[in-house]
């Protein structure tokens, strides 16, 4: 419900160019490109505008009809109070999307160097994990991945029993994961995975730390398997 006391073609006004202006800032634009090219540009940059992008053409014509059928004490499309608290929450996804800090539940299992590899397989076996963050002390080591104990085994044929972890770190692929800020908010994690994709890649998991360096604590991790879950923060 509108939350002052204006007419809600007044509010809905403000809402909509609040929400155009967020769009010109998410795709650059400089010029003055007409909000369809803006959400058009926009949805392959924001999962919000991707989300949203078909309801916000849709107000793009009632914001036409209500400024150009406009006279004095007289709207003729005075938008429902609905209309509003959908376009204010729009608004609010885009200034202020929730953040991930929100939604962290901690990392079920953390390697160290010294971890026995025939451990951490049995983990992934038991668990049905595919990949495992190393940590030294505070420091994030590296990510290692199913991929990562192929590339070992193939490599260097040996005996599991007697071998831990720090065997293998020169075998984990850097480009496996990220390092982000507690923080960060739920679109740019989304888009890390997105981005990832298009380059032709494949981001096994974003680290969460404190301060998003790599001598920070961890304190969660996101893989491809949350994007249902993030995707869902963002549309309800």
């Amino acid at each position: 419900m509108p939350t002052d006391n204006r007419p809600n073609s007044e509010v809905f006004i403000d809402l909509f160019t609040e929400i155009e202006q967020k769009l010109k800032e998410i795709c650059g634009d400089t010029y003055h490109s007409n909000f369809s090219e803006l959400i058009r540009r926009a949805r392959n940059l924001n999962p919000i505008a991707q989300r949203f992008g078909n309801d916000l053409r849709e107000y793009a014509q009632l914001r036409n009809a209500i400024i150009h059928t406009r006279r004095e004490n007289f709207i003729i499309a005075e938008p429902h109070n609905d209309v509003i608290s959908e376009l204010r929450r729009i608004r609010n996804l885009l200034y202020n999307p929730p953040r991930v800090s929100s939604i962290i539940k901690g990392v079920a299992y953390i390697a160290t160097p010294k971890t026995p590899i025939m451990e951490l397989m049995e983990v992934f076996a038991s668990k049905g994990f595919m990949r495992c963050p190393v940590v030294d002390g505070n420091k994030i080591v590296c990510l290692v991945t199913a991929k990562t104990l192929a590339r070992w085994i193939i490599t260097k044929p040996t005996d599991f029993q007697s071998k831990y972890l720090d065997a293998i770190i020169q075998f984990a692929d850097p480009s496996d994961y990220t390092i982000v800020s507690e923080n960060i908010d739920i679109v740019s994690i989304v888009g890390q995975f997105k981005n990832a994709i298009k380059k032709g890649t494949y981001l096994q998991a974003v680290l969460i730390t404190k301060n998003g360096l790599a001598n920070s604590p961890l304190i969660g991790i996101l893989t491809p398997s949350d994007l249902p879950r993030l995707m869902e923060l963002i549309e309800n």
